[in-house]
């Protein structure tokens, strides 16, 4: 009996929904707050990231045009995107976000021009106002972006800072277009730096992420823990395997299509069965660790190879509903965002983009209560170290050189720590987007107590928002989450009447996504509320066995055509299981 059908099997004794050890377990605030949520080794990409940086950089001050070095800078961020992607994925990926980080600075050059333009003729103050409206803008698409494709850190992070922080670069004397050319040339050392490692070892990131999976599961055979840090971690090093692995075009529809790297695979699946073994002798239940903000949609309690993921449209148009984890987020970061830049300009600060970009950071992957408040501390406290650390080298002084030193190593460390954790994270990207938003000379008391300032106001707005923004519309997402699954079921079985369950692979690729999807949205219901969640457990599982049931006759029947007993008792599971929804 393969792992699905035992799974099915067991459901049947599980014990009532009511019960309360069949939801997520609450992880405590100090595991959250010191969790490590990726035990990959990051120096090698660091290193690329911190020279994407110094190289063009250097070359600037060489030839003379040091005065743009920060320019260039800006556009060398576009490496960290790349860090970790197969080779065959990794320009795509880098490119796509070098477009948007040119075009965000670009404009955001435009949107200063006019706005210290104005302030200089003698207007208002308040024509911050258009800085802070522009940055929540980018922030509140980017937020939506990123998780309707669940895209993995840094999302739109570092693209939002950029584009913010060029608001900034006027009062510099550049004008737009100049700032979207040396941007460009910083995106493109970018792309020849992030790509070279290809000419030395062209399988390099799929390797790596299958040691680093290998790796985790020995570590976590020798601590015994049941600890939700290190079973995160896990759970992360094995998610990024399987789509390392599909990336770099091992896999495909449950199947190697690589037979040349079929070991890989291979190992994989052996980690995956270890994970499960281990986490049956500790009596951890299968959705009990998977809760953070940032999910792993990958089913670590499922044994065969995981279909690819649903193409970019079909994520983004099933996004497109008001009760979408996607749309419910951007609402969130447009509201906490416009708030804080607003008050921000207000009483009289000069960077309500660094209040936008504190409250992105907060809310961008649309966390749950006990996460989002952690991500808020994070932010606070990070940011105020950061800023500290800003101060120190802003107190020894910067010129051209020591500030592209400084300004590599911050790059380095956001490299290293970007997918660990995020309150060390905001301590070296603090300085880096002071730094590249020309924040180099100047009083350093009202800077500092200006940037704190902000900071605290916009995650005071974030941690609001996320306590009291229509929290019934947390039921409401979980419950778009079910038709989902049904439309999806019924879809599958009426292409199993007329083609083999190869012909309907992109069909049960979308089914496999609205299972993850649920599952996700039953967990986070299970933190926020869990009595409404227990209401639906009994659903929840009944959905599983069902989807998983057609997806396992799928795999094991790929080139046959299902007759019509077959279907019938496929479509007499899902009837049943719909009567408990």
């Amino acid at each position: 009996m393969n792992q699905r059908n035992h799974e099915t099997a067991h459901d049947t004794g599980h014990k009532a929904a009511h019960d309360p050890s069949e939801l997520p377990p609450q992880p405590s605030a100090w595991q959250l707050f010191t969790a490590f949520h990726s035990p990959a080794q990051r120096w090698p990409g660091a290193l690329r990231a911190a020279l994407a940086l110094f190289i063009p950089g250097a070359v600037a001050l060489l030839l003379g045009y040091g005065s743009v070095m920060l320019l260039i800078a800006a556009g060398g961020c576009v490496v960290i995107y790349g860090e970790g992607h197969p080779f065959r994925t990794r320009w795509r990926v880098m490119g796509v976000a070098g477009l948007c980080l040119i075009a965000g600075a670009t404009s955001g050059s435009f949107v200063g021009s006019v706005v210290y333009s104005e302030m200089q003729a003698g207007g208002s103050h308040m024509w911050l106002i258009l800085t802070a409206l522009f940055t929540v803008t980018l922030a509140t698409l980017g937020a939506f972006v990123q998780n309707a494709l669940r895209l993995p850190p840094p999302g739109s992070f570092f693209i939002v800072m950029v584009s913010g922080g060029s608001t900034m670069v006027a009062r510099l004397g550049y004008n737009p277009v100049e700032v979207g050319l040396w941007a460009s040339l910083g995106v493109a050392s970018a792309l020849v730096i992030g790509m070279i490692p290809a000419l030395v070892n062209p399988r390099g990131p799929q390797n790596n992420a299958v040691r680093s999976l290998e790796a985790s599961i020995a570590a976590l055979e020798r601590s015994n823990s049941s600890a939700f840090a290190v079973h995160h971690q896990t759970q992360t090093a094995l998610t990024d395997a399987w789509f390392s692995l599909a990336d770099a075009g091992i896999i495909r529809g449950s199947k190697i299509i690589d037979d040349s790297q079929a070991d890989l695979v291979e190992r994989v699946i052996d980690a995956n069965r270890r994970l499960i073994e281990i986490r049956q002798r500790l009596g951890i239940h299968g959705d009990a660790v998977n809760i953070v903000d940032t999910p792993n949609l990958i089913d670590e309690t499922q044994r065969s190879i995981p279909l690819a993921r649903p193409s970019v449209t079909y994520r983004i148009y099933r996004s497109l509903e008001r009760y979408s984890h996607a749309s419910m987020t951007a609402t969130k970061v447009a509201i906490t965002g416009g708030v804080a830049g607003l008050v921000s300009v207000l009483v009289g600060l000069d960077r309500p983009d660094w209040a936008v970009v504190s409250s992105l950071m907060v809310l961008q992957w649309g966390p749950d209560r006990t996460a989002g408040s952690i991500r808020g501390l994070h932010r606070l406290v990070g940011s105020v170290l950061g800023i500290f650390l800003y101060a120190l080298l802003f107190s020894f002084g910067l010129d051209s050189w020591t500030l592209l030193i400084a300004l590599a190593a911050c790059q380095f460390g956001a490299e290293i720590l970007v997918v660990k954790n995020y309150a060390l994270t905001t301590i070296v990207t603090t300085p880096l987007a002071l730094l590249l938003g020309g924040n180099v000379s100047g009083p350093l008391v009202p800077l500092v107590a200006g940037r704190v300032a902000e900071v605290s106001l916009s995650v005071i707005v974030a941690l609001v928002v996320l306590r009291f923004w229509k929290a019934s519309t947390d039921e409401k997402h979980y419950l778009r989450h079910i038709g989902r699954c049904y439309l999806q079921m019924g879809t599958l079985l009426g292409a199993l009447l007329t083609g083999t369950p190869n012909e309907a692979l992109n069909i049960r690729r979308d089914l496999q996504y609205e299972l993850l999807s649920e599952r996700q949205a039953i967990q986070s219901l299970g933190i926020n509320h869990p009595d409404t969640a227990a209401k639906h457990w009994e659903g929840h599982r009944k959905i599983r066995a069902a989807g998983y049931l057609m997806l396992d006759y799928c795999r094991t029947h790929a080139d046959t055509m299902a007759d019509r007993e077959d279907i019938a008792k496929l479509a007499k599971t899902v009837h049943t299981a719909k009567e408990y929804s």
